[in-house]
């Protein structure tokens, strides 16, 4: 008789954790369906296009402006959500000279939206470049400098890949 009963407590255990499984199944569907359908960053379609900047070779002329100068890049975005566009680099400077002398700080390296004023250095820190709430698709201006001083600067190929990432507001 003892052993019929823990028999049948056992069966009834069984049959609760059958239930809460299916229990558990059922609710983790529903919270996966509401989770799809209430969040946009889920469905929300962004993207951004940048062409290769290229500087060129530096002269005479720009090391006594004390800076060469692209102006007016263009950045293209489309987003359906509040976005925001940031600029950074993976790099932790521009390079090292040709001769091995001299390591070209990636602060040289400046950037500011066409029709602002201030300059600001690349990092590897995510900056905002730009942000809005208005969605469809649009271009951002941005114009890049890089800081150049005859007494310092050293002949070489200097570079650095710069990264332009828009994420939901």
């Amino acid at each position: 008789m003892i052993t019929a009963t823990v028999i049948e407590r056992t069966m009834d255990t069984i049959n609760i954790y059958r239930i809460l499984r299916r229990h558990t199944w059922i609710v983790l569907i529903i919270a996966m369906a509401v989770f799809l359908v209430f969040s946009p960053a889920v469905r929300a379609e962004q993207s951004i296009n940048v062409a290769d900047i290229n500087l060129g070779t530096v002269g005479e002329n720009e090391f006594n402006d004390g800076y060469a100068f692209i102006p007016s890049h263009a950045i293209f975005w489309e987003s359906d959500i509040s976005w925001r566009i940031t600029i950074s680099s993976y790099d932790p400077d521009l390079g090292m000279s040709d001769d091995g002398t001299y390591i070209k700080p990636l602060s040289d390296l400046l950037w500011k939206l066409s029709d602002e004023e201030t300059w600001l250095p690349v990092t590897q820190e995510e900056e905002e470049l730009e942000w809005g709430t208005e969605t469809g698709d649009g271009v951002i201006y941005v114009d890049f400098a890089v800081l150049l001083a005859w007494m310092k600067d050293v002949p070489g190929q200097y570079g650095t890949e710069l990264i332009f990432t828009i994420e939901s507001l």
